[in-house]
């Protein structure tokens, strides 16, 4: 695949990351497909103020694209699919487009959430494990939704991968694909709590592996 730049042949995007980060694989992954250019920057987890100084947060990915400093995983891919339209990420009849932002939402705002009260309850002092446990049943009840999104299309919304695919991929890719050793992010531990085994699954399982060979930046 060929890779998009600017006319001056320079990276498309200058994003900024840290080891491991779910969201960082969102961006890697759309501009992979898209065949998009892009200037990383790392940083140590423990030294964020560069970001700050940046973005006025301290949250990866952040894209400098065109001058402009981007913020939130998929708004920078939004901002990718409007620089680089083809191949399409987002599906052009508008009420497909329609139901794809609904899923994006909802996967952000209530699939992402007992992970993460899980993991600020195991950061606290005393954590309040019965809760853990409830959140823990909670996000593994919906896990039977995306194995049957699947029965139709063979990624998530799509014949083809889509945006759908590049949001919730970094997170339940841990259904299947095994935690890196040096990886130690407990966040990532909690979602392969929330998720395996992926036995019952086998069109998520599928899924996953058809995912990860798709091409990152």
């Amino acid at each position: 695949m060929s890779r998009l730049n600017d006319s001056g042949g320079r990276p498309m995007a200058r994003v900024h990351r840290i080891p491991f980060s779910t969201n960082v694989e969102r961006v890697a992954l759309a501009a992979g497909i898209k065949g998009i250019e892009v200037e990383w920057v790392d940083y140590d987890p423990s030294e964020r103020g560069a970001i700050v100084a940046l973005s006025g947060q301290e949250l990866v990915p952040v894209a400098e694209i065109g001058g402009e400093v981007v913020v939130d995983s998929m708004r920078i891919v939004a901002r990718l699919e409007e620089l680089a339209p083809d191949p399409p990420l987002y599906p052009e009849h508008p009420a497909s487009r329609a139901m794809v932002a609904i899923f994006i939402d909802w996967f952000n705002e209530v699939w992402k959430g007992p992970p993460n009260a899980i993991d600020d309850e195991r950061a606290s002092t005393t954590p309040d494990e019965p809760r853990i446990g409830r959140l823990l049943d909670r996000v593994r009840g919906w896990t039977a939704r995306f194995e049957g999104m699947l029965a139709a299309h063979p990624f998530l919304m799509s014949s083809e991968a889509g945006v759908a695919d590049v949001c919730a991929f970094p997170f339940l890719k841990y259904a299947v694909v095994e935690t890196p050793p040096d990886d130690v992010e407990p966040f990532h531990r909690i979602l392969e709590e929330c998720l395996k085994p992926a036995d019952d699954y086998p069109r998520l399982r599928e899924w996953v592996a058809r995912v990860d060979v798709l091409p990152r930046a």
